[in-house]
């Protein structure tokens, strides 16, 4: 049972490997903080199901747990009442391209009375060029690596990160970083030095949350996925305290995302 005070964020991705109310337990225990539901697989009554147990799990623990539903599309959210009856705390919305589908997607989510935080994903070239404009209008951001750097020349992707990072900071918006954080893990017990680097570099540049994906929906371990990331996490943060580090400076407010 955890008894330090992480101010990062663990975001553990539901799936065949952490549907059970076992792992469940496990994994809040170990210390996820919000689950995310890929809306991409299994049905809405499945993931009815598996929000119904986080819920029990998490109160029988005393545990404050969020949920977090990743639509691939808007179109699973018209007829998906999954978000609205579980009360999501988070939706974020795929291949964002510009601000007006937000504001679009915040006009359908107002019709049927969900509310939540909306967190767009930023996994393309368009995203980038309209970053500004997308950042005013949503409420958090999430740092796809794996899109992003199918559509930005895969060097460029640390950098863009870093600006991303550095503009939420700025507006005081939460802001993830996903992809690939610990994913050999999936099949291993330990995960290697540059995943270590890569989760302790995220803590140190400031962001909000960290998530893992195949790690806990499809992987061999994941509960020493969330405990190995929370480890690092603590580490990072209590180095960071005692002043070793200060990556940014403020004072430069123009964002070139390495185009």
């Amino acid at each position: 049972m955890e008894h330090k005070i992480r101010k990062t964020k663990i975001i553990a991705t539901i799936g065949p490997a952490s549907e059970s109310s076992y792992v469940l337990n496990q994994l809040i225990r170990a210390g996820v903080d919000i689950f995310r539901f890929n809306l991409k697989y299994s049905t809405p009554k499945e993931h009815g199901q598996i929000i119904d147990k986080i819920r029990k799990v998490a109160r029988e623990q005393n545990k404050s747990v969020q949920i977090l539903i990743d639509l691939p599309s808007f179109s699973f959210l018209e007829g998906i009442n999954l978000a609205s009856n579980k009360k999501s705390e988070y939706i974020a919305l795929s291949y964002i391209k510009q601000a007006d589908e937000i504001t679009r997607f915040k006009q359908g989510i107002d019709k049927i009375k969900l509310s939540a935080n909306i967190i767009a994903k930023i996994e393309t070239r368009e995203a980038l060029n309209h970053f500004t404009e997308i950042l005013d209008e949503t409420d958090a951001i999430m740092v796809a690596r794996g899109d992003l750097g199918e559509s930005i020349p895969i060097e460029k992707v640390p950098f863009a990160q870093k600006e991303i990072v550095l503009a939420c900071k700025e507006t005081n918006k939460m802001v993830v970083i996903a992809t690939e954080m610990l994913l050999s893990m999936t099949s291993n017990k330990e995960p290697t030095r540059a995943e270590v680097s890569d989760i302790a570099n995220a803590v140190l540049e400031g962001n909000d949350a960290v998530m893992l994906s195949e790690e806990t929906s499809v992987g061999k371990n994941p509960t020493e996925a969330v405990k190995i990331m929370s480890k690092i996490i603590y580490e990072a943060e209590s180095w960071q305290k005692l002043g070793h580090l200060h990556i940014f400076s403020t004072k430069d407010k123009k964002f070139k995302f390495g185009a």
